[in-house]
């Protein structure tokens, strides 16, 4: 019998003893309370007596098997509390809630410490939400006493994971990580240099995915002050370029198809790259893309499964397992790029108050900071990291020793570039604030956006003093 089948039908299976003892001994003349405890008796072979008509014979014996079948099947529930409760009291235990797929690739990467967690709450040293935003708000809201004093950490798509002022809850959304981590790694400077900054690259499909990823290549992808990227979409990004009216004054270009790819083939053979963050039917999609296409390489965001290692020419496709990546312990409980965020502000705080870097301080000066100030360090951090990639390539080490003084300047220059974008990204404007100030985050206008020759002398020694602090920090 499945196993679906048999857990509806055992309590049915338990109680039916029961019922025909109830019904054959009150037929029998028997008080309601007699009926019931010598029905109860038959459970546990206390009922000798033949019975009075034959229902009560036959939940006679029915009871001795149906006490079985419930010892039986009680056993893999009582184990999973015990291997719980000995993971809870051993420590360091993960509680898991959300949809299979999701929660099964965490559990296997967490192994002893992790706990599966199904409807009801049960006891972790910390808990992390799979499901959708609102199932795991309602969630949150109905445990929030249990969980006061517990690290939570809630997947959501919707607010800013730096947004939260719970200290124990904490957001994080596996697109933004597998976005930030996939520019990291294939790093497209070296790329860029050999077609003179001059590159279109091909998305296909968008959806939330794409969204984090065009936002943080916009930010990453920043080579040259001459460079002229084109990110071609094809996909609903309507709400992703509607959102941003500053977009346009990046400097690259963001150009949405309405057409099928499949007209525009010239376009996918002679960009520098495309690629694929389709995930519904994306097997169907790489067997088109290799029969229509003569390109050597295409990057996919791997919608898992496997069935990609089956494709003939599998040797084109760049897989990068996105899921398996960002559902990683390593960037859901400690996130890299937001601790090297953290020292960055603190390195910049120390330098001002002369205060010791202590973890202390650390979280402190981060806790002061408002959302969009923690999201402008990170942007800093991702960067950064960029950055020493494209040190890398050309032969020089991060040390300022011994970088030129036209390298140097090209990196404040670069450094300048990216916060501007990550400014126009966030739909600041150029101007001076009515109030004289740098900017004005309420009008959303900033002083420093214009061209770094432009810049008066103080701020390019702070952007100058940005580089010297990032190029100290390992």
């Amino acid at each position: 019998m499945p196993n679906p089948i048999l857990r509806r039908l055992r309590y049915p299976l338990l109680c039916l003893p029961l019922i025909l003892g109830l019904i054959g001994l009150l037929t029998a003349g028997e008080s309601f309370g007699n009926s019931l405890y010598n029905s109860l008796s038959m459970y546990l072979l206390q009922y000798h007596n033949t019975g009075p008509n034959f229902l009560t014979n036959l939940a006679r014996w029915t009871a001795p098997p149906a006490t079985i079948l419930g010892v039986l099947s009680s056993i893999p529930s009582v184990r999973e509390r015990f291997h719980n409760f000995t993971r809870w009291r051993a420590g360091k235990s993960v509680a898991v809630y959300g949809p299979c797929p999701e929660k099964t690739l965490l559990l296997a990467q967490l192994g002893r410490r992790g706990i599966e967690g199904k409807a009801a709450l049960v006891r972790a040293g910390r808990y992390v939400l799979l499901g959708g935003e609102t199932e795991n708000f309602l969630f949150w809201a109905e445990h929030h006493k249990q969980l006061e004093y517990v690290p939570v950490y809630l997947r959501c798509r919707s607010l800013p994971s730096q947004s939260v002022s719970d200290p124990m809850l904490r957001l994080f959304c596996p697109e933004e990580t597998a976005a930030r981590l996939f520019w990291s790694e294939r790093c497209l400077y070296e790329l860029s240099s050999g077609c003179g900054h001059r590159m279109r690259i091909v998305l296909l499909g968008f959806g939330r995915l794409g969204g984090e990823l065009l936002n943080f290549a916009l930010l990453d992808n920043v080579f040259s002050p001459e460079q002229h990227i084109e990110y071609h979409v094809f996909g609903g990004c309507s709400g992703f370029i509607g959102a941003r009216s500053q977009l346009d004054e990046t400097g690259d270009a963001v150009i949405a198809h309405s057409e099928p790819w499949h007209e525009s083939l010239p376009l996918l053979e002679e960009a520098q790259a495309v690629i694929v963050l389709e995930q519904e039917n994306q097997l169907e999609l790489l067997k088109n893309l290799l029969l229509a296409l003569r390109r050597r390489e295409l990057d996919v965001f791997d919608a898992g499964g496997g069935e990609c290692e089956l494709l003939a020419g599998r040797e084109r496709l760049r897989l990068f397992a996105w899921r398996e990546r960002a559902f990683s312990p390593k960037y859901i409980f400690s996130d890299v790029m937001t601790e090297r965020a953290k020292r960055i502000n603190a390195r910049f705080a120390a330098l001002s108050s002369k205060s010791a870097e202590t973890p202390e301080f650390i979280n402190g000066q981060w806790h002061e900071l408002d959302t969009f100030s923690r999201y402008s360090r990170i942007s800093q951090a991702d960067y950064h990291d960029i950055r020493l990639k494209m040190l890398a390539v050309i032969g020089k080490p991060p040390d300022l020793s011994v970088l030129s003084s036209e390298l140097f300047e090209q990196l404040a220059q670069l450094e300048h570039l990216r916060r501007c974008r990550y400014y126009y990204l966030n739909n600041y404007r150029p101007g001076v604030p009515e109030n004289g100030s740098r900017e004005d985050p309420i009008h959303r206008v900033s002083s420093v956006l214009v061209s770094y020759e432009a810049l008066p002398d103080e701020e390019k020694d702070l952007l100058r003093e940005t580089v010297r602090v990032l190029l100290g920090i390992k």
